[in-house]
C-alpha cells in the first residue's frame, strides 16, 4: 500500500509507516511463560494497525521463540548493559526495513490492548511531536497492581523505556541505547529522557496508563506495605556514582552530561510514593552546573 493510500485510510494523519510500527524486545534469561506474555499482549492490540514484534536474543535465545510471528534476533552472548546492546540492534534493523515508529518493550513488560490506539490519539493531538511519552502503571511480578502513578512521570521528568514511540525524526536518539557506558544500563531511560532535550525533541505525553511496568524493586513493595525480597533490583546508586566518567559519556555520545542529585534526595537509596524513583540521583547537563 502507497503512503499516501495508507495515510487516507487512517485519517491522513503520519501516524506510521506503510509496514507499521515496530516493537523492540530486548530479552535474556527470562521465562517462557514472561516471554509469552510480552509477547501476547503485542499481538492482543485492538485496532488495524499493523505492528510488528521483534525480539532480541543477548545470548540466551529461546528456540520457542522461531515458531511465534516475531522477529527473532539472536546475538551470540549477553552484554552486560541491561540489555541495551539488543534494544539498538532491533531498533536499528526496523528501521532499515523501514517500519515507524519505534517502540520498547522489556521482557517483563507488556501493553494493555489499547496501546496502539493510544498511540495513534496521542500522535493525532501532537502531529509535530518527535517523541510521544505512554502512560504506565507499575505492578509488582505477581501482577498486583500498586496503586497511583509515578509522580516524575507526570512531569514527564522520567519516562520508562517501555513508554517510549520514536518517529522518525527522533531516530537519532536510538543508536544511544548502544554506545552509552554499559554502567549506565541501569538508567538507561533517564540517559535517553535528557539526550532527547539536548537535541533539542519535542515531546508530547499522556497520563492515561496503556503500559504495565514491572516494579520489582523495593519502593513497590514497600507502597503496598509488603515485604522486600532479597532478589529486588534496586540501583546500586554509590556504584553508579564512582564509575560514572563525563568524559567516557561525552567520548561515547558527545553529550555532556553530569550525575547530580536532587535535593529532595533523603540519601542515595531514598524513595517517595506512588513508585517514583526520582530521589535517586539524575543525569542533567554539565552547562547547568556551577
Amino acid at each position: 500500500m502507497a503512503f499516501d493510500d495508507f495515510s487516507r485510510r487512517f485519517g491522513g494523519a503520519q501516524v506510521m509507516g506503510p509496514r507499521g510500527a515496530a516493537v523492540i524486545t530486548p530479552y535474556y534469561k527470562e521465562s517462557l511463560e514472561v516471554l509469552e506474555r510480552c509477547h501476547r499482549s503485542c499481538l492482543a492490540q485492538e485496532g488495524d494497525w499493523p505492528l510488528r514484534h521483534v525480539m532480541v536474543a543477548d545470548g540466551f535465545a529461546r528456540p520457542e521463540i522461531e515458531g511465534w510471528d516475531v522477529e527473532h534476533i539472536s546475538l551470540a552472548r549477553g552484554h552486560g548493559d541491561n540489555g541495551n546492546t539488543p534494544r539498538c540492534i532491533g531498533a536499528i534493523s526496523a528501521i532499515n526495513q523501514g517500519y515507524w515508529p519505534i517502540l520498547f518493550l522489556d521482557a517483563d513488560n507488556w501493553f494493555h490492548p489499547w496501546h496502539i490506539s493510544a498511540v495513534v490519539t496521542l500522535r493525532h493531538r501532537h502531529p509535530s511531536a518527535d517523541v510521544l511519552a505512554m502512560g504506565r502503571e507499575c505492578a509488582l511480578p505477581d501482577g498486583t497492581l500498586i496503586p497511583g502513578l509515578p509522580e516524575e512521570d507526570l512531569g514527564l521528568r522520567h519516562v520508562d523505556t517501555s513508554s517510549y514511540v520514536f518517529y522518525p525524526s527522533a531516530f537519532r536518539v536510538l543508536p544511544l541505547w548502544g554506545m552509552m557506558p554499559p554502567y549506565l544500563g541501569p538508567i538507561c531511560d533517564r540517559f535517553i529522557r535528557q539526550a532527547i532535550d539536548d537535541y533539542g525533541l519535542v515531546m508530547a505525553g499522556t497520563h492515561q496508563p496503556s503500559v504495565v511496568f514491572t516494579a520489582h524493586y523495593s519502593w513497590g513493595y514497600q507502597a503496598l506495605g509488603r515485604p522486600v525480597p532479597e532478589d529486588v533490583h534496586d540501583i546500586d546508586w554509590g556504584r553508579l556514582r564512582a564509575q560514572f566518567d563525563p568524559g567516557d559519556v561525552y567520548r561515547r555520545t558527545g553529550l555532556h552530561l553530569a550525575l547530580t542529585t536532587p535535593a529532595s534526595a533523603s540519601g542515595a537509596a531514598g524513595t517517595v510514593h506512588q513508585g517514583s524513583s526520582l530521589s535517586g540521583p539524575r543525569l542533567s547537563p554539565i552547562a547547568e552546573q556551577s
